[in-house]
């Protein structure tokens, strides 16, 4: 290059510093400002309007006044999607979603991109995928997969990934059919502009491309860190040369920004713009501002509003923030609520006033408010700030105190309903208790009544008289005849049996072993005296019970043995009667067989037959009340339609002597 095309060419920087000067303010903020940092990485704004940047010191936050450290790990890159902050760590991703916080390793994060499902991170090494709990490596092809990944974007359904090992589209990330390399070069950035997409190379200035060809190569810095589209601009920083800008569609060159003219350094990371039509620049050295000279006149946006914090007896409740109805309980009655409203071009000019009981309160600077001891109650809190003389909308909070539980209606009416409710049950368990002993007593009685009165009726049909006045005349027909011997042994047996009948009646119980002695001394009489001729078997199955121990009712079995040789045995025929006592499942089970005319033609008899049907009614209550109901059965045994006699069954409970 000769003498004078140098000489021009200074006139020219020089002549386009001076017009630049003319319409742009550029102010320079560094650490003597509050920054925790002066190298600053990347920079982006979220829906409220604070500016995020991902600096040397961790993330931070800034409102155009004050800046917020949120971390202090190193921080390479910044993503905003849905009001959740994506940071890119030296090691992982940094993730802040409202009050909580999350790291997940991965190797050093360079770039963070969403395809409106996923997130993706660009590392050192390869593409990762934020899923549930983790970052998962996504398996590309061998080169991809251990590539820096400088860059990512998703443009005409395609991906275009920006690597050092070059430029390449591919259809889709996670499982990709066509990958196509695209450039060869190093290349640091992309953008998207109309229908074209614009890579930025390491060293050979910018790629023009549309689908998989480069259509226009544009000369421009060395060391590029990053290309971006300022409204009708592309602007290219460099870490070495500063800026240079230029004017779309035509890609003609505006001017250059560095140290020579308006910047303190021309080592360059990122540029952006807010939605007040700042451009911020991200330095070694700070972050730079570049205001035109017409922002201030022609600014006409009125501010914005809303709550940042919730703070519930000193204790942050953010998380309440987001309920349509907010209640606090008696005791959390101190409550305080920081508001914010954020303009990055005229921070120290934002005032507030709020309302909740008495009225607005004046115009000041401060955005946090306490109300210590609330009352119960609703409320409505009301919040609204101003820049100079444009105010934002009203910003409405409502929330609801409740009353001490003592004193809450529901409370007052439980008190008096549980009170009534406790007299009355109290009342009515004493009436029921005099009730139930009352009750007790008279069942007692009755029952006890009621077993002295069947025992009295067993008594009185143990024996009938018949049997009795034909005992004694078989006596006295024995003391005619001379028969001594014979008439000896049937006063004997009668008198054992007259003994044991009258001593038993004073008893509640006997063994199975006296039962049975009674009933053969019985049955043994009836042989001698009546006219029939019958034979007795008495068998028994005790699973091993001594008779001797087994308790039963006294007075039970006579009457249907009686029955039996009174009224079921024919005159002419040998009758049979088979007594079976056997132990079976807890209970003692009793059987009476007999081979007479059943139970049925024995009833049509006359013949005492009022005290047949009275003996069956007394026996039947007494084991009722001994047991259950259907524990006893009278039925007639039929063989091929011909009545061969009755069978006559029953249970009790078993009870024994030990």
């Amino acid at each position: 290059m000769s003498l004078n095309t140098k000489i021009n060419y200074f006139f020219i920087l020089l002549f386009s510093a001076q017009i630049y000067a003319q319409q742009t303010s550029i102010k320079n903020i560094s650490t003597d400002d509050g920054l925790p940092t002066n190298i600053i990485y990347d920079l982006t704004q979220d829906e409220i309007g604070y500016l995020w940047m991902a600096t040397h010191a961790g993330l931070v936050k800034f409102d155009g006044n004050d800046f917020s450290q949120i971390n202090k790990l190193k921080t390479n890159s910044i993503f905003i999607k849905n009001k959740i902050i994506y940071a890119g760590l030296e090691n992982g991703l940094f993730i802040k979603n409202k009050s909580k916080e999350q790291i997940f390793e991965s190797k050093k994060v360079l770039k963070i991109f969403s395809n409106h499902i996923n997130i993706f991170v660009g590392t050192t090494e390869g593409i990762y995928l934020l899923k549930e709990n983790s970052l998962q490596p996504i398996k590309i092809n061998s080169i991809l997969d251990f590539s820096i990944i400088n860059d990512l974007i998703f443009y005409e359904n395609s991906f275009y990934i920006a690597s050092n090992n070059g430029l390449w589209k591919l259809d889709d990330l996670l499982k990709p059919k066509n990958i196509y390399k695209v450039l060869e070069e190093n290349i640091i950035s992309l953008e998207k502009f109309e229908d074209r997409m614009i890579a930025a190379s390491l060293q050979n200035g910018l790629y023009i491309i549309d689908g998989k060809s480069v259509v226009q190569k544009i000369t421009t810095l060395e060391n590029i860190t990053a290309v971006k589209k300022l409204k009708n601009e592309i602007w290219v920083t460099s870490k070495s040369d500063g800026i240079e800008v230029f004017v779309l569609p035509s890609f003609s060159f505006k001017q250059k920004i560095n140290k020579y003219n308006s910047l303190n350094t021309n080592s360059i990371a990122n540029v952006f713009k807010d939605n007040l039509n700042t451009t911020w620049i991200a330095t070694n050295k700070g972050l730079s501002k570049i205001i035109t000279t017409n922002q201030f006149t022609s600014f006409e946006k009125k501010p914005t509003i809303h709550f940042e914090h919730l703070a519930v007896n000193h204790q942050y409740k953010d998380s309440l923030l987001f309920n349509k109805k907010i209640k606090f309980l008696n005791s959390d009655n101190n409550i305080a609520i920081t508001f914010k409203s954020v303009n990055l071009l005229k921070p120290k000019k934002i005032q507030y006033r709020y309302q909740l009981v008495n009225g607005f309160s004046p115009w000041s600077k401060n955005n946090t408010v306490q109300f210590p001891n609330l009352t119960s109650g609703r409320y409505q809190f009301q919040v609204q700030s101003k820049i100079e003389d444009k105010k934002s909308n009203m910003k409405s909070l409502s929330f609801t105190v409740e009353a001490p539980f003592y004193q809450k209606a529901w409370f007052i009416f439980t008190c008096i309903i549980s009170l009534l409710l406790i007299g009355y049950l109290s009342l009515d368990y004493y009436l029921r208790k005099i009730h139930k002993n009352h009750q007790e007593k008279l069942n007692k009685l009755k029952v006890k009544n009621r077993v002295l009165s069947l025992e009295q009726k067993a008594l009185q049909l143990q024996m009938n008289p018949h049997f009795i006045f034909n005992v004694l005349n078989g006596i006295k027909a024995l003391g005619n005849s001379g028969k001594t011997e014979e008439l000896n042994t049937t006063i004997s047996k009668f008198s054992v049996l007259l003994r044991g009948i009258l001593n038993n009646s004073r008893k509640e119980e006997i063994t199975l072993q006296e039962e049975i002695k009674l009933l053969k001394n019985y049955i043994e009489l009836e042989q001698r005296m009546s006219s029939k001729s019958f034979t007795y078997d008495i068998e028994t199955n005790l699973n091993n019970i001594d008779a001797d121990e087994i308790l039963i009712p006294t007075m039970l079995l006579q009457p249907f043995i009686e029955n039996c040789i009174q009224h079921a045995f024919q005159k002419n025929t040998l009758g049979k009667i088979i007594i079976k006592f056997e132990v079976k499942h807890h209970f003692l089970n009793f059987l009476i067989l007999d081979n007479g005319i059943g139970i049925r033609e024995s009833k049509k008899r006359k013949e005492n037959s009022n005290h047949i049907s009275v003996a069956l009614k007394v026996f039947k209550e007494r084991i009722e009340n001994i047991t259950t109901k259907n524990s006893f059965s009278i039925d007639e045994i039929i063989e091929d339609s011909v009545i061969k006699g009755t069978k006559i069954w029953f249970k009790i409970p078993l009870k024994t002597d030990y």
